[in-house]
């Protein structure tokens, strides 16, 4: 690639980093991107308070915005501080670590593929794993089969998973993260590619590798994730926002995101399981159905538990 070749393409992409109370996690991503054999114009780190951001200075390549907590908050004001005039727009969780040539691999993929409007990469490992044990995973990576038929759409591959997720900068104008999910905002990727269809194709492109680490510091109360897991849910169904008709999708509201949310989290309890506050998940799940039959359900509750 010369060097007018590779000027056109790093004014092409720029990427959002939304973080809370991980700096050290930031700086890592931070320096993997570095590590890009495609340079992003610009990497946009949006955090809550300045305590959250890592003592690094990188110079005019990353920029600092510092703004109202909340995923979907953050992201959007990462996305609003990027020109118009990128084409793509990388939204990644602190704790992401891309195989080298990611950012190569989108612009290439979507260059060539202009009825895909949004590709997440394939996940090698997703948590528990170290960032040294990541960055020896991804350097052992070797693919297999050909670049062909490494797009996939279908399934569970229609949705773009939040810790890692490309888009065409133009449809952001359009289509923003739902502000009215709070603090870590869960199911805001569902929601967001469920809207991005309406655009074009979405999926999984296996040509762009990562391994998410999942660090546990920064997470919620199981409570409120408890709550989350059935309120927006039920929130996405009284908005439109389903990939089933909608018969379907009520059924499945019920018997999965309900039912069998609430048996596995019941069930971790029962045998003990101290992995996580499960009692606070199946609080969770009963108070958002109680609010469910009080008629009061809705994801901004949580700032209230």
């Amino acid at each position: 690639m010369d060097s007018s070749s590779t000027d056109s393409a790093r004014s092409s992409i720029s990427v959002v980093l939304a973080s809370k109370g991980r700096p050290d996690s930031v700086r890592e991503t931070i320096e993997c991107l570095q590590r890009q054999t495609l340079q992003p114009s610009e990497i946009i780190v949006v955090v809550p308070s300045p305590e959250d951001l890592p003592e690094n200075d990188w110079g005019t390549q990353v920029r600092y915005v510092v703004g109202p907590l909340g995923l979907t908050t953050q992201r959007n004001a990462g996305i609003e501080a990027i020109p118009t005039t990128v084409k793509y727009v990388v939204c990644l969780d602190d704790d992401f670590e891309l195989k080298a040539d990611y950012l190569e691999q989108a612009v290439a993929f979507l260059d060539a593929n202009i009825q895909v409007v949004g590709i997440s990469g394939r996940i090698l490992k997703d948590g528990g794993i170290s960032r040294e044990e990541a960055k020896n995973l991804i350097a052992n990576y070797r693919p297999d089969g050909t670049p062909r038929g490494m797009f996939y759409s279908r399934g569970s591959h229609h949705i773009l998973y939040g810790c890692n997720m490309v888009m065409r900068r133009h449809l952001l104008t359009y289509e923003k993260f739902d502000e009215n999910l709070p603090f870590y905002s869960y199911g805001e990727d569902y929601d967001f590619s469920i809207r991005l269809e309406h655009y074009g194709l979405i999926g999984r492109f296996a040509g762009c590798v990562g391994v998410h680490l999942a660090t546990p510091g920064g997470r919620v109360r199981e409570l409120l994730r408890g709550y989350s897991f059935v309120a927006n849910n039920w929130y996405f169904l009284k908005k439109g926002v389903m990939h089933l008709p909608p018969r379907m999708a009520w059924i499945r509201f019920w018997l999965v995101c309900v039912g069998k949310s609430l048996w596995q989290s019941l069930s971790k309890l029962l045998k003990g399981d101290r992995s996580l506050d499960w009692s606070g998940r199946v609080k969770g799940h009963l108070l958002a159905i109680k609010d469910i039959s009080l008629g009061r359900c809705h994801p901004q509750r949580i700032k209230e538990l």
